[in-house]
């Protein structure tokens, strides 16, 4: 199976010493997978929008099951002159527009934004991470939301903190991993990759 990730630095693992992010480790072991980590430092939703399909369409295969996974969110709140990147309003305009065109491609998942060291930012992805979750069970889209039980946890971002305020090490990372590869939606969604053996 071909699994396809997009997103921004928290989908590339920006931070992660051994360089894996919470992607990376949601799949370790299974041989099956072939991951194609597209994550870009800095990216919004709307610059995932508009390069998603042209990235995606040359690592999809006739004779392979193909799965895609958008996560992102943390950008599009990040304060630019006091004001979010983005409005919540465009980012869900954005993530209707890539949900909806890649689930007609093959199946999809949404995973909801991590929080922030920076309570601010950290408040207005709470309020998105609700607002995507919404939106994907109109869309009939699997969603799994880890902004909570990271939250909770705290090492996601005491690592941030000890860092950059933004980005967990390793710990934070496969906590993430943890909560992804444990949810029965994730389970059901890369099952199709146990049973292919090229």
């Amino acid at each position: 199976m071909r699994l396809i990730a997009f997103g921004d630095s928290l989908v590339a693992g920006a931070g992660d010493p051994d360089h894996l992010g919470w992607v990376g480790r949601a799949v370790a072991g299974r041989r099956a997978i072939t991951l194609y980590n597209m994550g870009v430092r800095r990216e919004t939703s709307a610059d995932i929008a508009t390069r998603w399909r042209a990235e995606a369409l040359p690592r999809m295969a006739d004779d392979e099951p193909m799965r895609i996974v958008f996560s992102f969110g943390a950008n599009d709140c990040h304060p630019v002159g006091g004001a979010p990147r983005l409005g919540q309003a465009e980012s869900l305009k954005n993530a209707q527009a890539m949900l909806s065109a890649a689930a007609v491609l093959c199946p999809v998942l949404l995973v909801g934004p991590p929080p922030m060291a920076d309570p601010g930012v950290s408040a207005r992805l709470e309020g998105l991470n609700e607002n995507l979750k919404m939106l994907a069970s109109r869309l009939k889209v699997p969603f799994i939301d880890v902004f909570q039980p990271l939250m909770a946890d705290g090492l996601w971002r005491a690592e941030a903190i000890a860092w950059d305020g933004a980005h967990p090490g390793a710990g934070g990372y496969q906590r993430m991993a943890d909560l992804v590869s444990a949810h029965p939606a994730w389970r059901s969604f890369t099952l199709a990759g146990e049973d292919s053996s090229t």
